[in-house]
């Protein structure tokens, strides 16, 4: 047997054993302990048995990775803890109006594999900012723009990630987020150190299985308590409908269901249901941990089915995340109009109330728990259901395991696409072309430690100020906003229109970022009244998409208005849509 498979494989069966030693000596709380730290020693066991000190591990993983394993990667890279912890939690209590996160981050992958991945693989290049200065005609001015935007648009996303890590350990650990936040960089840290995209590509491979396995195992008890047969997914019509009925039964308006009743990220109406739909879609296309899956895999057919199986594992959550909401709003709808002293004892809530992620406030003194006056954090839908159904205590540390792997395996591209930007971007291309393979590979590795300082730093204040911390379940949004608003339109044009120059790229990003990145920070930020456009304000996330035209009208006026590239930037365009 492989060392690459036996190594791991006997971690895994020794953290078992260990878990189940550990149970008559100090109980859940050991237990829990030992699977969750053990998790995290699988997966670096794994990346030690591939360690490498190849430039081309570090940067395309070899080109080396099969279809299937890049898709359950790039599956593991997406599904962040956003995805795992909140994606859940946002629908059971925005409903319909939560359903821009669904198809927009759906939708964006199969916009994805016919216009992007297949290009991208074919460039031949090995970085984001690399690309962009191939389709800026070799203009470096390109990619210094483009790996800035790198970091404006990866810090944004990490910091969320290393948040859910944080909250992930100290709810289950008994150590404060503050301090968790900052072993999860050291999870991520040692995966990526070892060989690059490489080896994280492999842990990520793995983590996909854990996560789904993980997340979906709840929802299978939850719906065979509830008589759910035989699985949840058929049932989904008559639960909605069920909980439909409790809502008109309590008197709650507008119902789970009703369209364009909440505000969805800021804003309100359908004008920005749609517009953050199309953004989020438009966002997945450009986010740079992700296009540089498309590096990584054999060959150009390999990128398109690599989208392709990553479609499928991402459904899987996806899918089931609708399931979740939908069962974990039926639970609480059992404690409406029941007496306060009933609700307070409920077993569940009465373990949920000191964490502040549940609160019951008996508002207007008459003994009975009004719907408005129970409520809930978004994350307690997936961490909180083992509790909900009274499920056998190794079910919610499992989710934990889970919900970690969720968050390292994003947490791991994030920093390796920043700390490849830096290297291969800034080191090698103008402070050092000269470097040996060896000196650039520790360069990467001395600004992994360093970028991931920096993201612990922020998850570490998003944890422990409450004025950061109110606006980071958006961050994950902004991030999508951001590759949107730079990278999206100017690959697309890249590609498909010949006649796009250097000014043309710099503008179209430069310009997609000003207009994106001064909205996010009044209006999501610092709280100032967003724009209303019909009747309907515009929220930070809808708003990408003025920066996304903004974006493509500034490329094509300033393209149209300088003189055309020479031969060199048009025969790289025709190689990279030129099939195998």
């Amino acid at each position: 047997m492989s060392p690459v498979v036996r190594n791991p494989l006997i971690t895994a069966v020794v953290v078992v054993l260990l878990a189940a030693l550990a149970y008559p000596i100090g109980r859940e709380y050991l237990t829990s302990l030992i699977l969750i730290i053990g998790s995290i020693a699988v997966y670096l066991v794994l990346a030690l048995s591939i360690r490498s000190q190849s430039t081309g591990d570090f940067y395309v993983a070899g080109r080396s990775i099969p279809a299937l394993v890049n898709g359950a990667a790039t599956a593991a890279d997406w599904m962040s803890a956003a995805s795992f912890l909140s994606m859940a939690g946002i629908i059971a209590f925005l409903g319909f109006d939560a359903l821009p996160y669904v198809i927009g981050w759906t939708l964006g992958y199969t916009l994805m594999a016919f216009t992007i991945a297949p290009f991208v693989r074919k460039s031949g290049t090995y970085t984001v900012p690399e690309l962009i200065e191939k389709l800026a005609g070799g203009w470096p001015t390109a990619r210094v723009i483009a790996v800035i935007i790198v970091f404006i648009t990866s810090l944004t996303y990490l910091t969320a990630q290393l948040t859910g890590v944080g909250v992930v350990f100290s709810r289950f650990l008994g150590i404060p987020a503050t301090i968790a936040v900052f072993v999860g960089v050291f999870g991520a840290l040692a995966y990526a150190w070892t060989s690059g995209w490489r080896s994280i590509t492999w842990v990520q491979f793995v983590q996909y299985w854990v996560l789904i396995a993980m997340y979906l195992t709840p929802i299978v008890i939850a719906g065979a308590a509830l008589g759910l047969l035989p699985l949840p997914w058929v049932q989904y019509g008559p639960l909605v409908g069920e909980v439909e009925s409790r809502e008109a039964a309590a008197g709650l308006s507008p119902l789970w269901t009703e369209p364009f009743a909440r505000p969805f990220a800021g804003g309100t109406g359908q004008l920005n249901w749609i517009l953050a739909a199309l953004v989020l879609m438009l966002g997945t296309m450009g986010l740079p941990h992700i296009l540089v899956r498309f590096y990584t895999v054999t060959s150009v057919h390999a990128a398109r089915m690599s989208v392709g199986w990553a479609l499928l594992f991402i459904g899987l959550l996806y899918t089931s995340a609708s399931i979740y909401a939908a069962i974990a709003r039926r639970a609480i709808s059992e404690l409406w109009n029941k007496p306060l002293e009933v609700v307070q004892n409920t077993p569940w809530v009465q373990k949920w109330l000191p964490t502040g992620l549940v609160k019951v406030n008996d508002a207007n003194s008459d003994g009975i728990i009004q719907p408005a006056e129970l409520s809930f954090h978004n994350d307690i839908v997936v961490v909180g259901m083992p509790d909900m159904f009274g499920m056998i205590w190794l079910i919610a540390p499992l989710v934990a395991v889970g919900g970690l792997a969720a968050a390292l395996s994003t947490a791991d591209g994030l920093l390796l696409a920043m700390s490849t930007a830096v290297s291969r971007d800034i080191y090698k291309r103008f402070i050092n072309p000269q470097a040996s393979e060896e000196g650039e590979v520790g360069f990467v590795r001395v600004m992994l430690v360093v970028i991931g300082l920096i993201g612990g730093f922020l998850g570490y204040l998003a944890l422990s100020d409450p004025n950061f911390s109110r606006y980071v379940a958006l961050m994950v949004g902004w991030a999508f906003v951001f590759a949107a608003s730079s990278f999206t339109p100017i690959i697309m044009l890249g590609i498909f229109w010949r006649r796009l120059n250097r000014y043309g790229v710099v503008a179209g990003m430069v310009v997609g970022m000003l207009v994106a990145l001064p909205y996010v920070l009044a209006v999501g930020v610092f709280n100032a009244p967003p724009l209303v456009l019909f009747g309907q304000k515009i929220g930070t996330i809808a708003w990408g998409m003025i920066s996304v035209a903004a974006n493509a009208i500034a490329a094509v006026l300033a393209s149209l208005a300088t003189s055309a590239e020479g031969k060199e930037r048009e025969e790289f365009v025709l190689q990279m849509r030129m099939p195998d």
